[in-house]
């Protein structure tokens, strides 16, 4: 009897511990250029503190969500023709289970933030309509811009909003 209980909890831990480390803010994947991508937990999710940058915030969904693939694709496109401006793209994944999304993660630029949402908590607080979604910030932290969907062809619009506000000074 003893030795159930001991092997019981044994196993208990083994899957509490192994929860944490998947949901916890020092998971990491491998990012589109091989380099390790921060995962972080939407709790540990702050805007403030890109403050000065440029910041895209992109909502999507793996298994729930068809054109989410090009659109992880063009995020990295992005991350990568604007980053060394200051662009930092983060892009907020709802899917309920995280394991779902990992194909796709790995495809995201290694200095874009992802933020795991399978609360959808952050994602309820920006009402979304659609998915994926975008949301634009200037360095001072205004939303400018939203875009709801992706259809490859309409990117021309969200690229030059992006430029519209790399070109932006920061106003301390």
């Amino acid at each position: 009897m003893f030795r159930k209980v001991v092997y019981v909890l044994l196993v208990g831990a083994v899957l509490v511990f192994s929860t944490m480390a998947l949901a916890g803010p020092e998971e990491s994947v491998r990012g589109g250029n091989r380099d390790r991508v921060a995962v972080i937990n939407v709790r540990d999710f702050n805007l403030k503190t890109l403050e000065g940058k440029v910041v895209l915030i992109a909502f999507w969904q793996g298994f729930e969500c068809l054109p989410c693939e090009a659109y992880i694709s063009w995020l990295s496109t992005m991350q990568s023709q604007f980053g060394k401006e200051g662009l930092i793209v983060v892009a907020v994944n709802q899917d309920l289970e995280t394991v779902e999304a990992k194909d796709l993660m790995k495809k995201i630029h290694s200095r874009s933030q992802v933020v795991l949402d399978p609360t959808r908590r952050m994602g309820s607080s920006y009402k979304l309509e659609g998915m994926p979604s975008t949301y634009l910030y200037d360095r001072n932290q205004n939303m400018t811009d939203k875009f709801v969907g992706f259809v490859p062809e309409e990117t021309e619009a969200m690229e030059k909003a992006i430029a519209k506000l790399i070109e932006k000074e920061y106003k301390d």
